[in-house]
């Protein structure tokens, strides 16, 4: 749905709901897709949300797929108030996956409620998924899984289809052993194709690319989009199935992974990025800022011990914000990069030096064109002087290509001590590059004008 088009729901379901105008409201409420009636309510405040999901309730299924869609940090804020005995049949019909991940958001009193109300088999699925980390394979598993035994034929297996309707297929069909072993996959066009007596061990693969319950959710994305599969199996150490992670559940992930890793960089999380207070967001935020404040004073005393320098050529101040500014830029293109690449899985942490190299080559080229410029800018300010402008362009030069080298170094170095690259290449990524600029530059300059 486009921004105007979610606009003029919200604005309807307000005008509405100030009327009271209960008839229409529920037609709207009928006809918007789940998805899009889910977008609109999270631009409610609580109780006006509460109000529209209440009227919801009355179609158990309807209410269960707006639940799934709303923002998980925010669904108390639906269902505080509201019956136990009222949700159970909503939390019925979700996955169970979506359930698990919504109740991990609930306050611990409101779960077990909740929990309580549910039957014997949904509550045991949910509390056995929730067991699992949030970011890992487990956690973001379907157990509503659907698997036959190999020894079937396919007229068995298709008869065995029509008979689980609710069953989590997503066009693959895994094959397992007597033990519950996995033991192969099979896809539902060749299920169909084949001939009705033809056993399923003889069509499947028996190379099936499937995921420990551990693994973390990132690496189950870039598995699902390296193979371009619509889901992948999830087993146990002994390789049983357990459940499957499908493609609806990697876009999620990719758009938390990605969400996540921006916000770190920024040093920003993302409870403070959300609906909190300002002094609540501020207190996460400025310990991050006043490690670039340490930073920028540090590099106000490194100018002023060069004090008597710049009283002897003042043109060198005039370049300062220049050489900090595009080395600190290069540095952040280097580490958004390499960060990037190492969560799709295509840099490996262990290939430091030819990681290097391939970012010293890019970043050569970038700051031999800005050097050049800035030595003209430099050569036409200095009153014509070539040993200002060779001074200021080469100082240039160093610095944008020590920003990229520590831009790539420094995620890649935190990735192999097991330090999140994200993190590290933050504010105090920049502000390193600052204080070793302004060195750096004052250094060559001095060095290179005879002071």
């Amino acid at each position: 749905m486009s921004k105007d088009r979610k606009q003029l729901l919200v604005n309807s379901l307000r005008r509405l709901v100030r009327r009271g105008a209960t008839v229409h409201l529920r037609r709207i409420l009928e006809k918007t897709r789940s998805e899009d009636l889910a977008s609109a309510m999270e631009e409610f405040l609580g109780g006006e949300a509460r109000g529209l999901f209440a009227m919801l309730l009355e179609d158990s299924q309807r209410a269960a797929e707006v639940l799934a869609a709303f923002d998980h940090t925010r669904v108390v804020e639906l269902i505080a108030d509201l019956d136990p005995a009222q949700l159970g049949p909503v939390f019925d019909k979700l996955a169970a996956d979506d359930a698990a991940d919504i109740l991990a958001s609930l306050p611990e009193d409101l779960r077990a409620s909740i929990l309580a109300v549910l039957t014997v088999e949904d509550s045991v699925d949910i509390e056995e998924l929730m067991q699992y980390g949030p970011d890992t394979a487990g956690g973001i598993m379907n157990t509503d899984l659907f698997a036959l035994d190999k020894e079937m034929t396919a007229r068995e297996a298709i008869v065995a289809l029509q008979e689980n309707p609710d069953a989590e297929v997503v066009f693959y069909v895994y094959c397992v052993n007597e033990e519950g072993t996995l033991v192969g996959v099979l896809s539902l066009r060749q299920l169909l194709l084949v001939a009705p007596a033809t056993q399923l061990k003889e069509v499947m693969n028996s190379e099936v690319i499937s995921v420990p319950l551990t693994m973390d959710q990132e690496k189950v994305a870039s598995i699902v989009a390296r193979y371009d599969l619509l889901a992948v199996p999830v087993v146990d150490d002994f390789n049983k199935l357990v459940g499957i992670a499908t493609v609806d559940d990697v876009i999620d992930v990719l758009q938390e992974e990605a969400t996540e890793d921006m916000l770190k960089m920024a040093g920003v999380v993302e409870e403070a990025a959300a609906r909190q207070s300002a002094v609540g967001s501020a207190r996460v935020r400025l310990p991050w800022l006043l490690a670039s404040v340490g930073g920028g004073l540090g590099a106000a005393f490194l100018i002023e011990s060069f004090e008597a320098y710049l009283i002897q050529v003042t043109i060198l101040a005039a370049f300062i914000p220049i050489v900090i500014g595009l080395g600190g830029n290069v540095g952040v293109q280097a580490s958004t990069l390499v960060v990037r690449g190492l969560a799709m899985d295509q840099i490996d942490v262990k290939r430091l030096l030819p990681a290097l190299l391939a970012e010293l080559k890019v970043s050569a080229v970038i700051a031999l064109v800005c050097s050049l410029v800035v030595a003209c800018a430099a050569f036409f300010l200095g009153d014509g002087s070539l040993r200002l402008a060779g001074a200021v362009s080469t100082s240039l030069f160093v610095v944008m290509a020590f920003g990229a080298l520590l831009g790539t170094a420094v995620p890649m170095l935190s990735a192999r001590l097991g330090i999140d690259p994200a993190v590290a290449t933050g504010p105090i990524l920049t502000t390193s590059i600052d204080l070793i600029g302004v060195f750096f530059y004052f250094l060559i300059c001095v060095t290179w004008l005879e002071l």
